[in-house]
C-alpha cells in the first residue's frame, strides 16, 4: 500500500486534469479556428475569381461586339478609341485586336499596330472558342487572359485578346486574412483563458462528465451518467441526461427531415420517427413538372445573389401552391420543380388538383413580373407539364440517406410535356384530360410519343376551369 500511493501521486499532480482539459480545448479551438479560416478564405478566393472572370467576360463581349463594324469597315481609328476606352479600367491590362492572320489590328501600343501577334508562352493564339487562362506576367503581375474569336455571319473577323488583372483579387484576400488572423487569435486567446479558468474549477467527477460527452461527440445519444450527489455536480450530471435525451430525439427528427422534404411525408414520419419508412406501392398518381424558361441565358446576365433571388421567389411561389393544393414536392432540378399528387397521400382527385395547382402557378406569376418589373429586373415565364398515370412510389435510399420518389412512364410523359410548353402554358396528356374533361376548358396540341407504348398520344393545352369545376 504504502509503495503504490506515491506513484499515484506523483502521476496525478503532473498531469492534473485541468492542465488536460485546458490544453485539449484550446487545441481544439485553434484547429476549429484554422479549418474554418482556410475554408473562407477559400470561399473568398473562389467567389472573388468568379465575379472577376464574370466581369472580364462582360467587358470582352462588350469589347467584341463593339469591334465587328469598325473592323469590316477597316476602321482603324475607332478599334484604336475602343481599346483606349477598354484601358481606362484600372483592371485592364491589356486589350488586343488581331486580323484573322495574328496581324494586329488595335493595341494599347500603337506602334504594334500592323505587326503579328506575340503571346505569352502557354496561352491560345486564333482560338476557334473563347478561352479563359490564368497566368503570371513577369511586369504585370497575376493576370487572367481573356481570348475570344470574332465573326460575323460565319465569317471570321480576328481575335480579340483581353488580360485582367487580378491584383484586386490579391488585395481583397490579403485584408481578409489580416482579419481572420486578428479575430482568429482573440478568440484563441478568451477561449484558452475561458478554458484555464473553468478546468481549475472542476473537480474528479467531471471526468464522468467527460466522458459521457465524448460519447455524445461520437454520435450516439443513447448514454445515462448515474446521479450520485446532489450538489451542482449532481445538477449538471442530471442537466447532462436531459441534454443527451433531447439530443437524440432531435436526431430522430433531424434524420427524418434530411430523408423526405415534402409536408405530407414529413407529417408521416413524424408520425413514428424511429420507423420512419414509406412503403414501395404501385398507384396511380399525377406528375406535374414547372420549368422557368430562358433561365440559362438569364442567369448570365445576372449576378449570382440576384440569381440566387429569383430562384428563391420561384421557388417559394411554386412551394406554397403545390402544398395549397395538398400536392407533394418531389423534386428541384435547377430552374424546375416536380411535383406529385396522389402521393404519399391518397386523393382520389389528384388530377384535377395538379390542374388547379397548374392555372395557380401561372397566375401566380403575374404579380411576382409585375414586382420584378418595378424593381427594374426582368420578368420570367413558366412552362407546366401534366401526366397521369401509375407510377411505383416509396422510399429509395439506405439507412443513412433516403429520398421519397415517384417512379414510372408518367413521369417520363410529364416532363416532356414540361419541354413541349411554352412560357405561359400548360399542356396534359391525354389520360388527364380524361379525368377532367367535364371540368377543365383545352385545346387540342397536337400529339406526343407515349413512353409506355412509343406511339403518339394526343395532348392538350389548358385554358381554364369551366363552371362546374
Amino acid at each position: 500500500m504504502a509503495e503504490e500511493r506515491p506513484v499515484g501521486v506523483v502521476r496525478e499532480r503532473r498531469f492534473p486534469l485541468a492542465v488536460k482539459l485546458s490544453l485539449l480545448i484550446a487545441a481544439l479551438l485553434a484547429l476549429a479556428i484554422v479549418a474554418v479560416s482556410v475554408y473562407l478564405l477559400r470561399e473568398e478566393q473562389a467567389g472573388l475569381t468568379t465575379e472577376m472572370t464574370k466581369r472580364g467576360l462582360t467587358i470582352a463581349g462588350d469589347v467584341a461586339s463593339s469591334a465587328r463594324n469598325p473592323i469590316l469597315a477597316n476602321d482603324e481609328l475607332t478599334l484604336s478609341l475602343l481599346v483606349h476606352d477598354a484601358m481606362k479600367d484600372p483592371d485592364i491590362a491589356y486589350v488586343i485586336l488581331t486580323d484573322p492572320a495574328g496581324r494586329v489590328l488595335a493595341h494599347m501600343d500603337s506602334a504594334l499596330v500592323g505587326t503579328p501577334v506575340q503571346r505569352p508562352a502557354g496561352l491560345p493564339v486564333a482560338p476557334a472558342e473563347v478561352t479563359i487562362q490564368p497566368y503570371t506576367d513577369a511586369q504585370r503581375g497575376r493576370l487572367i487572359d481573356f481570348a475570344m474569336p470574332l465573326s460575323f455571319g460565319g465569317v471570321p473577323l480576328g481575335v480579340l485578346y483581353l488580360g485582367f488583372s487580378r491584383k484586386a483579387i490579391d488585395e481583397a484576400l490579403a485584408r481578409a486574412r489580416n482579419q481572420t488572423l486578428l479575430v482568429g487569435g482573440a478568440i484563441l486567446v478568451a477561449g484558452i483563458t475561458a478554458a484555464v479558468v473553468i478546468s481549475t474549477a472542476l473537480s474528479r467527477p467531471i471526468l464522468r462528465l467527460s466522458a459521457g460527452t465524448g460519447v455524445v461527440a461520437a454520435g450516439n445519444f443513447d448514454v445515462a451518467l448515474p446521479v450520485k450527489s446532489h450538489d451542482e455536480i449532481g445538477v449538471l450530471t442530471d442537466s447532462f441526461n436531459r441534454m443527451a435525451r433531447s439530443l437524440r430525439e432531435k436526431e430522430m427528427i433531424k434524420r427524418a427531415f434530411t430523408r423526405y422534404v415534402s409536408r405530407e411525408v414529413a407529417s408521416e414520419i413524424l408520425k413514428d420517427p424511429e420507423h420512419a419508412v414509406l412503403r414501395e406501392e404501385r398507384r396511380e398518381v399525377t406528375v406535374l413538372f414547372c420549368d422557368m424558361r430562358n433561365f440559362t441565358p438569364l442567369s448570365e446576365r445576372l449576378p449570382p445573389e440576384e440569381v440566387v433571388l429569383l430562384l428563391n421567389e420561384f421557388y417559394t411561389l411554386m412551394i406554397d401552391t403545390t402544398f395549397k393544393h395538398d400536392g407533394t414536392l418531389d423534386e428541384f432540378l435547377g430552374d424546375a420543380v416536380m411535383a406529385v399528387f396522389g402521393a404519399p397521400i391518397l386523393h382520389p382527385d389528384h388530377s384535377i388538383r395538379a390542374i388547379r395547382t397548374a392555372l395557380a402557378m401561372q397566375a401566380g406569376i403575374a404579380p411576382l413580373n409585375q414586382a420584378r418589373v418595378a424593381a427594374g429586373k426582368d420578368a420570367i415565364g413558366v412552362g407546366i407539364g401534366v401526366s397521369t398515370g401509375e407510377a411505383v412510389t416509396g422510399s429509395v435510399g439506405n439507412q443513412d440517406r433516403m429520398e421519397y420518389a415517384v417512379i414510372g412512364d408518367s413521369v417520363t410523359l410529364a416532363a416532356r410535356l414540361q419541354a413541349k410548353a411554352q412560357a405561359g402554358q400548360i399542356l396534359i396528356s391525354e389520360r388527364t384530360y380524361q379525368d377532367v374533361q367535364d371540368l377543365v376548358g383545352v385545346r387540342p396540341f397536337g400529339t406526343l410519343e407515349d413512353p409506355a407504348t412509343s406511339q403518339p398520344v394526343a395532348i392538350w393545352e389548358v385554358l381554364g376551369l369551366t363552371a362546374e369545376a
